[in-house]
């Protein structure tokens, strides 16, 4: 046997036709090279791609309720078509929560590039009130709490609390927990998709921190396309590159943040972030956050608000009216 295999069965959204379409995907695991995919279509009969190599997939992304990218094609992992797959992918993956208490909030950074480091995700993050500013994180992964044990070492211990998934649910009860977001002076920082997977997540967070900028309200959530394309509506027409600046921003979960700061916070976080343009940031603000983690204009790492009249707006949208649909 060249590979080991693991089914699926995904959905895909075909905006042309305005209908959900379901897949069985196949992905095979070769002995050398990246993961390889080959889909298909139950109700055509017929095969819908043939098995060829995604060089950016892993397995760890294909969880259930997951969306992954596969030539351009948004899919959502619904289930999983066999015992084998979701024995294989559940037996090793262990899942715990992170508290990181209100006296440690400006190491949160810390705490999440810890997470990243160790090659584990974050399945949900929220910051709630609880006598002071609380995050709490949901970590996913493979050994899971060995990898956490291995890269916190250097956190003091009284900086965070660990607690299983069941303990921190109440966290994520928006009833229980209301936003933490003032809607004044603030501005909308966004952790594009790309950004939190390649896990550059805590330097942002730190870079935002060590900044002066206060993070008031942090939810992580994945946008439907529609609610991505209504956030950067005001850029339709405006930049070449709209269509991709939607596909990047809903492809994946990405990290909202309500930063707050003395002043004029929209031009100050503007200013952090650096230019829109990536290789304008790399050439005459190589320091920026852009220039830092920015792919492309599209996948420029972070969004922030650009006019003052648009920032108030822009959070009320994220977490009053996403953040209460999830």
């Amino acid at each position: 046997m060249d590979s080991e295999s693991f089914g699926f069965t995904v959905e895909w959204f075909d905006q042309q036709a305005d209908l959900m379409r379901e897949y069985n995907m196949t992905v095979f695991k070769p002995q050398r090279g990246p993961l390889e995919v080959a889909m298909y279509d139950p109700k055509a009969h017929r095969s819908f791609l043939k098995r060829m190599p995604i060089s950016d997939l892993k397995l760890e992304d294909l969880t259930m309720g997951s969306t992954i990218t596969v030539h351009a094609r948004h899919l959502k992992v619904k289930s999983y078509a066999d015992s084998h797959t979701k024995s294989a992918l559940e037996s090793a993956r262990a899942e715990f929560a992170i508290l990181v208490l209100p006296m440690a909030f400006r190491q949160l950074g810390q705490v999440v590039t810890c997470i990243e480091i160790g090659g584990l995700a974050m399945s949900k993050f929220r910051l709630v009130n609880e006598n002071g500013p609380l995050a709490v994180i949901q970590v996913v992964g493979v050994d899971a709490e060995h990898r956490w044990k291995e890269v916190s070492m250097n956190i003091p211990k009284g900086a965070y609390k660990q607690v299983t998934p069941e303990e921190a649910l109440p966290y994520f009860d928006m009833a229980q927990y209301p936003s933490t977001a003032a809607f004044d002076h603030c501005s909308l920082c966004i952790i594009r998709p790309h950004a939190l997977k390649a896990r550059h997540a805590g330097e942002i967070i730190d870079a935002l921190q060590q900044g002066g900028f206060e993070i008031s309200a942090a939810q992580l959530m994945h946008l439907e396309r529609a609610e991505a394309t209504e956030l950067l509506d005001v850029y339709k027409g405006v930049v070449p590159y709209h269509k991709e600046m939607v596909d990047g921003m809903s492809i994946a979960p990405m990290l909202a943040l309500e930063v707050r700061a003395e002043g004029n916070i929209v031009e100050k976080l503007r200013s952090l972030c650096g230019p829109y343009d990536v290789d304008m940031a790399r050439h005459l603000r190589p320091d920026s956050l852009r220039a830092r983690f920015g792919v492309d204009n599209a996948n420029n790492g972070v969004h922030s608000t650009d006019l003052e009249d648009d920032a108030e707006f822009e959070v009320r949208y994220v977490f009053e009216m996403l953040a209460a649909t999830r």
